[in-house]
């Protein structure tokens, strides 16, 4: 066999990269449904482009496995773990014709998003495993074949955050989190001798003044929004190989979540104490105090707003923080002689 033979994808794993296309463009149709109607999840208009990017950068590394112009030496996968991979990629497409049954039948919800992006993600790295090829066509060791695998998590795994999130994770936490918030912005207030009184989510002031912490201000907009920024920075810029790569990029997703929580705690902190000196209706004017809509009113929204907008820019320079120091977790010092 030729080198250029070699290097060519076969047919059947051009056919199944296809299929997978096709699936994302249908998982995108799916979600689109909730990226136009929740605010909390515009990112995920951004989820194709990106899983896009991530795929075309480490495209020479992927295709080399593919082909079998690249292998990382191990033993040979076993016949029971093949088994089990081709077991995984027929429930994953199972799932995902169930899902898209459901979704055309009886539209969006809970159950279809949930198959359809699960179904999306374990065919993708079921098709990874399988279709890893040794040198001359001989057997794929394993460790390339989980090499290929890792390559394709980020691509693959992104559509978990941008659909079944809000399933999983936003409708169980977020009255969690609006409780949490409040019963901490109301503690920090105590602490600084204001004599507030707590009703529900709203806290009254002495003078009988109130703010609300509404649901917008649970921080479920910012954790979606981090931990998919988290995600892709770990993917693109986190350093080292299996399982030290994968250790960096769990914990950058970690650092997000915290990362949204804590800042979003300071947000509503600084907007009460706002109100509290200002009067709630200040929050929906600029810092001049004229409402929107009134002549000079400023460039960059209310009070509220550029809170919001202060913060999700502190996020991401703290997200960006954390790449250096992550990549230099558990690296080895240069032993350089003194001089």
């Amino acid at each position: 066999m030729s080198a250029e033979t070699q290097s060519k994808l076969d047919g059947t794993t051009r056919g199944l990269g296809l299929l997978l296309i096709g699936m994302a463009a249908f998982t995108t149709w799916d979600q689109w449904a909730i990226w136009s109607t929740k605010d909390d999840y515009t990112f995920g208009y951004l989820v194709p482009f990106f899983s896009a990017y991530v795929l075309w950068d480490r495209w020479e590394d992927f295709q080399s496995l593919l082909t079998g112009d690249r292998s990382e030496p191990s033993a040979a996968s076993s016949r029971g773990t093949l088994i089990l991979a081709q077991l995984l990629a027929f429930a994953s497409l199972t799932l995902f014709g169930i899902g898209a049954a459901a979704r055309a039948i009886f539209g969006t919800g809970i159950g279809p998003t949930l198959a359809i992006s699960f179904g999306l993600t374990g065919s993708a790295l079921a098709f990874a495993f399988l279709s890893v090829r040794g040198p001359q066509d001989s057997v794929a060791t394993t460790r390339s074949r989980w090499q290929a695998v890792g390559l394709l998590l980020f691509p693959a795994g992104v559509w978990l955050i941008s659909g079944p999130f809000l399933y999983l994770v936003d409708n169980q936490i977020k009255g969690e989190l609006l409780t949490n918030v409040t019963e901490i912005v109301s503690g920090i207030l105590r602490a600084n001798d204001h004599a507030i009184r707590v009703s529900g989510n709203t806290i009254i002031f002495p003078n009988g003044d109130a703010v609300g912490v509404a649901e917008a201000c649970s921080g479920i907009r910012s954790l979606s929004a981090c931990v998919f920024a988290g995600a892709f920075l770990g993917a693109v810029f986190l350093e080292g190989g299996f399982p030290g790569a994968l250790l960096r990029r769990i914990a950058m997703i970690g650092l997000a979540g915290l990362t949204a929580i804590l800042l979003n705690i300071g947000r509503n902190t600084y907007l009460t104490f706002h109100a509290l000196h200002q009067g709630s209706k200040s929050l929906e004017r600029d810092f001049a105090g004229i409402e929107h809509g009134q002549a000079g009113f400023s460039a960059l929204g209310t009070v509220h707003d550029l809170a919001g907008n202060i913060a999700m820019v502190a996020a991401l320079i703290i997200l960006a923080a954390f790449i250096p120091l992550l990549n230099r977790l558990g690296r080895p010092r240069d032993n350089r002689p003194s001089a």
